[in-house]
């Protein structure tokens, strides 16, 4: 028991950027991919400094996507067409977080919008005119046990000028994971968690709000837990019809660790299918538009079983053939 505690707390604390600031220095965060698979881009903190880079996926090498010098970036998202990067960004020294839209070159930085309320982790649609958006109520702990971390989580869409803003979900979830945008641009999928509703993956449409069209509990074999499946990372593929997610199983580990493996899923019959064996602890997975390539982090612990690792893997995802990318040039 004590061990799902942890492993569900390790979970949540590496979904959400404040949260992974705690427990790692020196370390890759969340994870973007270019719609062609070529590009990683990643947040990376260093000491007191977290900015996101732009890793390329067949030579590692690493290179800043803005020139700030304070502040933090995190939670990297393409655009559909590959030209700009919509990422958080939290000011040194400011009460709010908010969004930015920059080329994919470093150019041509837009906030967006500025408000009083912050938001996180920006996800654009395929036609480049809608922005999906967290917003979180409360950031703190429920448990004597527990890390700090952000609760009340709200969804809105917005158009991409910041005008015409809508509450997509009605709830207020204890957790939630990055959301994605189905390539119609109609639906979204996101792992939510609430107080009383265990971990799904809900599917919302973007064009009615309200409760969710389609909420999926998944099982895989082996699963760290059937009553509360751990599940996360959703990602729609081109076919509309299935998603790449994570989805912890029991490890062989003389720890008795949990496997965050990839699986594929159809949203319509709940078949999964496993892509990856074995992970170890694992997170921040995207998949690039063309659905080929996907990209996450498997993680290292200490001796008190804290992710404190992280390393940068590329999957193909009709051979399954996974590789780990040597990255150069964090600094």
């Amino acid at each position: 028991m004590l061990t799902a505690v942890r492993a569900s707390l390790i979970f949540l604390f590496l979904l959400l950027p404040m949260t992974w600031s705690v427990i790692c220095s020196g370390q890759i965060g969340s994870v973007g991919l270019s719609p062609d698979g070529k590009i990683v881009a990643v947040e990376f903190k260093k000491g007191s400094t977290n900015f996101i880079y732009k890793v390329s996926v067949d030579t590692g090498k690493a290179t800043r996507l803005t020139t700030a010098q304070d502040g933090y970036e995190s939670s990297p998202a393409f655009s559909a067409d590959g030209k700009r990067i919509a990422f958080t960004y939290w000011p040194k020294g400011g009460s709010h977080a908010g969004i930015l839209l920059v080329d994919v070159d470093g150019s041509n930085i837009q906030q967006w919008p500025h408000t009083e309320d912050t938001a996180f982790s920006p996800v654009l649609s395929a036609d480049n005119k809608t922005i999906v958006f967290g917003r979180a109520g409360y950031y703190g702990s429920y448990s004597p046990i527990a890390q700090p971390h952000l609760h009340a989580w709200r969804f809105y869409a917005s158009d991409l000028d910041g005008s015409n803003i809508r509450q997509i979900t009605n709830e207020s979830f204890y957790n939630a994971g990055p959301a994605s945008v189905s390539p119609d641009g109609k639906s979204m999928a996101v792992m939510t968690e609430g107080f009383d509703a265990g971990r799904q993956i809900a599917i919302y449409s973007l064009a009615h709000p309200g409760s969710p069209t389609r909420s999926l509990k998944l099982h895989v074999p082996r699963e760290a837990d059937h009553k509360n499946p751990i599940v996360d990372f959703p990602n729609y593929m081109p076919d509309g019809k299935s998603l790449l997610l994570m989805a912890a199983s029991n490890g062989k580990g003389l720890r008795s660790e949990y496997d965050y493996d990839v699986y594929r899923v159809d949203i319509e019959t709940g078949a999964v299918e496993r892509l990856t064996k074995g992970n170890g602890y694992a997170s921040d997975l995207k998949v690039s538009a063309d659905g080929k390539t996907a990209a996450f982090l498997k993680w290292r612990s200490d001796w008190r079983g804290t992710p404190v690792r992280s390393e940068l893997c590329i999957l193909d995802v009709q051979s399954h053939k996974l590789t780990s990318l040597k990255v150069s040039g964090l600094d």
